[in-house]
């Protein structure tokens, strides 16, 4: 037969960027949490920061301890225990006074201990597209990355706040993401989640038409 081109990106008879992307690439390994941790729902800088941490690759004392050593090695959240990934994102105390609001926010009974059944759990509750499953998605990544920066400002800042102020930050952001939110259908369980995170109702909900001039 004749020699013709063939190319492994061709898709019915044409070549597309798309297809070209699918070849070049290197496929890494599948993840069942890439859907949470690269959600449009969650700030990006909080996407990166949920990543490191789904990756165990957060810059945690007892990571720091295998190459280097520290004066301390303890939890500058709590100040009882060694701190890891799991200890700072999981059962640590500080965290967990950050967790029990957040369930409370969202009607979850409750969140394991260990930040392993965390990462478990968070998946299930975000399965879906639905207003109260974005913004579990959205609030999950905040609160990561809120205790992450809480960690470095009190190791690198000297800066210490309480429960309080972090939470405080958390629907702060939390919120300001919501409000970029649009289609927001109205019901008794959305206007809860609004009050829950300080967002106005109507600035959600309404629909308001601009004629340029």
């Amino acid at each position: 037969m004749v020699d013709v081109h063939l190319w492994k990106a061709e898709e019915n008879g044409k070549i597309k960027s798309s297809a070209i992307w699918n070849v070049i690439r290197e496929r890494g390994q599948i993840v069942s949490w890439a859907s949470l941790v690269w959600s449009l729902k969650i700030i990006p800088r909080h996407r990166f920061i949920l990543w490191l941490a789904f990756c165990g690759r957060l810059s945690t004392r007892d990571r720091i301890l295998a190459y280097m050593d520290i004066p301390d090695a303890n939890c500058v959240l709590c100040s009882g225990f060694a701190e890891s990934i799991d200890h700072l994102l999981g059962s640590c105390f500080f965290a967990r006074s950050i967790w029990n609001p957040f369930t409370l926010a969202m009607g979850i009974v409750s969140l394991p201990g260990s930040w392993e059944d965390i990462k478990v759990a968070a998946q299930v509750l975000s399965k879906g597209s639905k207003f109260h499953v974005n913004i579990i998605k959205c609030g999950f990544a905040v609160i990561v990355y809120h205790l992450w920066a809480e960690r470095n400002a009190r190791v690198f800042g000297r800066v210490c706040r309480n429960v309080d102020h972090v939470w405080s930050d958390i629907v702060f952001d939390c919120g300001a993401l919501i409000r970029t939110w649009r289609r927001v259908t109205k019901g008794e369980q959305e206007w809860v989640l609004f009050h829950e995170w300080k967002v106005n109702y109507d600035e959600v909900t309404s629909f308001k038409c601009f004629k340029a001039s």
